[in-house]
């Protein structure tokens, strides 16, 4: 044993003594100038936001944001007319148009920004007509996730349904879609007091990978607001913005997400900076990123049940979730729970 020991040592300070310090000159990110700008129908709608961007660091959740100083920033649209962007405060990113500005439908509008570096312009874009919005459907399919089990998540193949809706655009060309969603999900527990606050709400966020973007002509079509996993029976209220935006846009947006999507795998491209329609008129080899955005924006907010989604789909294999007990109070089993009912589910 002891000399096992020994042994170990030794080979130990022969390893140690052949390791050398190696130090890397690794040069600075160059920092690009970004011009963020969405121009929407309304002064509260529209905002352009002008910064350096920061050193990448893995997993930050802050970027460390340089603020460039303006000497005005406006949009112009075929008129001639201008409507200038202010700064909101000193000490934010933000420039917004007074109140009571509107940008109507069918004209070309594009973004100017002047900093002490240089006179920066947009591409001419298009602001979209409004988007009508007809039928919605929930379409199930199934899929493997999980479900509460005990005090585990089990991973099974259960149902789960896309939340659609037959969209259409009387612009006369392509247009896109970005969409944001989110909910309240109704949970249910069961209790031992007479009076026990067995149902209970819960905020849910309705994660996608990348952007959930979509597109679409004058022919209604459908597209998908949101994913929906059908592990318990309790409803659930979709609450959704859907911003119509012209097709050079979406393009814009299809790039940006596609980096965003990358899996990791070693047949993936490369990190790329996505040039947008901004360019320095003083020098336009200068690499600007950002883009100038036209849309028109909508909420769509729908009560799903999922009973009926249950009821409706019986081919597919339903998995749900196990109903906690509590002493009074569904708290007790769900501690993120809202602590009011919301609105639409109030009687």
């Amino acid at each position: 044993m002891k000399k096992r020991l020994i042994a170990y040592v030794i080979l130990f300070v022969a390893l140690s003594s052949c390791i050398d310090e190696i130090y890397l000159s690794v040069p600075a990110s160059e920092s690009n100038l970004v011009i963020d700008a969405w121009l929407g129908s309304t002064s509260e709608q529209s905002y352009v936001r002008v910064y350096r961007s920061g050193s990448y660091l893995s997993g930050s959740t802050q970027p460390n944001y340089t603020k460039v100083a303006t000497t005005s920033i406006y949009v112009e649209d075929e008129s001639g007319r201008r409507v200038y962007f202010p700064n909101t405060a000193d000490t934010t990113l933000l420039h917004q148009p007074n109140a009571g500005q509107s940008f109507p439908a069918g004209m070309k509008y594009r973004v100017h920004v002047n900093t002490r570096d240089g006179a920066y312009e947009s591409e001419w874009v298009l602001m979209p007509e409004p988007s009508t919005f007809g039928d919605f459907e929930a379409v199930a399919r199934e899929k493997s996730l999980f479900v509460i089990s005990g005090s585990s998540p089990v991973r099974v193949i259960g149902t789960t349904v896309d939340l659609t809706l037959q969209a259409s655009n009387s612009s006369g060309e392509e247009v896109g879609y970005l969409i944001e969603a989110d909910g309240i999900s109704e949970v249910f527990t069961t209790g031992d007091a007479e009076n026990c606050r067995c149902n209970c709400y819960l905020e849910e966020p309705l994660f996608v990978t990348g952007m959930n973007l979509g597109s679409g002509s004058d022919v209604p079509s459908p597209i998908i607001l949101a994913e929906l996993e059908v592990t318990s029976l309790g409803r659930f209220y979709l609450q959704s913005t859907i911003r119509t935006i012209p097709k050079a846009n979406l393009d814009y947006l299809r790039q940006i997400d596609k980096q965003r999507r990358n899996t990791g795998s070693i047949f993936d491209p490369a990190p790329f900076k996505i040039r947008g329609n901004i360019k320095n008129l003083d020098n336009p080899d200068e690499e600007v990123l950002g883009n100038f955005m036209a849309y028109q924006e909508v909420e769509y907010n729908r009560m799903v049940y999922r009973a009926d989604i249950y009821r409706l789909n019986q081919q597919f294999p339903f998995v749900f979730d196990e109903v906690g007990h509590v002493s009074e109070d569904c708290k007790d089993y769900y501690p993120f729970t809202l602590p009011y009912t919301p609105a639409p589910f109030q009687p």
